[in-house]
């Protein structure tokens, strides 16, 4: 049986601490690995480490963005870092992820040691138009500090994107691939 999503994105407090409402369906996600973003259920650094494929239902005639946060930068008990946005695309036609304006990198996961599991959630928004984001700072798969302090609530709100309409979560912890991830930064990035 498939889970409900209002009730896994409630038990989990993405609603209504990070977003107001929980998406309309589960999107599929599906990474390199084989492994599928199944509602909460953990995944390693290592498994997603490359960007993932993702699907939903989508309108072949509308705009999507799709955005990846971690809400739980540094840690679950002290999240100063709340959001941390991990992938950031808008503009997307249709299905066509790779085909949207790439805003933030996709950043693999990288939970530190002794910080516990980490939420990562995918949110997909419909747009009501082409929306111009040229005020939003574009991102390398290098940089840290920009993806700080990220809200998936103000950014909604600022490009009308009104509430999610699908999406999926895992939680992953520390595994080796971690100091590997944390080692293509600049030594002078914050966390």
């Amino acid at each position: 049986m498939e889970a409900d999503i209002n009730q896994m994105f409630t038990e989990h407090d993405i609603v209504p601490v990070l977003i107001d409402r929980a998406p309309l369906v589960f999107a599929k996600v599906a990474y390199r690995s084989k492994k599928l973003v199944d509602a909460g259920k953990e995944l390693t650094p290592t498994e997603v480490r490359f960007e993932p494929k993702v699907e939903w239902c989508a309108d072949p005639r509308v705009l999507y963005t799709l955005i990846m946060i971690d809400p739980d930068s540094p840690s679950r008990t002290e999240p100063s870092n709340r959001e941390f946005v991990h992938w950031l695309v808008g503009n997307i036609p249709g299905k066509h992820v790779e085909q949207g304006e790439i805003l933030v990198e996709y950043l693999a996961t990288f939970p530190r040691s002794g910080t516990g599991y980490h939420r990562y959630i995918f949110l997909l928004y419909q747009q009501q138009c082409r929306n111009d984001y040229s005020e939003v700072p574009r991102v390398s798969g290098k940089n840290r500090t920009p993806r700080l302090r990220f809200s998936v609530r103000e950014f909604a709100y600022r490009y009308s994107l009104g509430h999610p309409i699908a999406g999926n979560f895992f939680v992953a912890q520390f595994d080796e691939y971690v100091p590997v991830i944390i080692s293509q930064f600049p030594a002078s990035s914050e966390y």
